[in-house]
């Protein structure tokens, strides 16, 4: 019964996201991609200095900053997006 009504949620989720409207998509698109590169890029980092290259502190540092902003810009760009488009569709 629980995962009945998760799915309809889903679905429901998945049908106001198809409302929004194509500039506000793209944001959210192209800000995913973005944040999928530096995630890939800071855990590259990470695991290289972990098991190729001398270990440096700076780098994981570097590594976990980058990784985290990731994450920030993932939501910067899907709060961004669907702001703009509740902002566009109210006038």
């Amino acid at each position: 019964m629980h995962t009945n009504t998760l799915f309809k949620n889903i679905k429901k989720m998945a049908q106001e996201f198809n409302k929004v409207n194509k500039f506000s998509k793209s944001i959210i698109k192209y800000g995913t991609q973005i944040s999928l590169a530096l995630l890939f890029a800071g855990t590259i980092v990470i695991v290289l200095n972990h098991r190729v290259l001398s270990y440096n502190s700076q780098l994981v540092y570097i590594g976990t900053l980058v990784v985290r902003n990731s994450f920030i810009i993932l939501a910067q760009a899907i709060i961004g997006g669907l702001l703009i488009d509740y902002i566009t569709k109210k006038n």
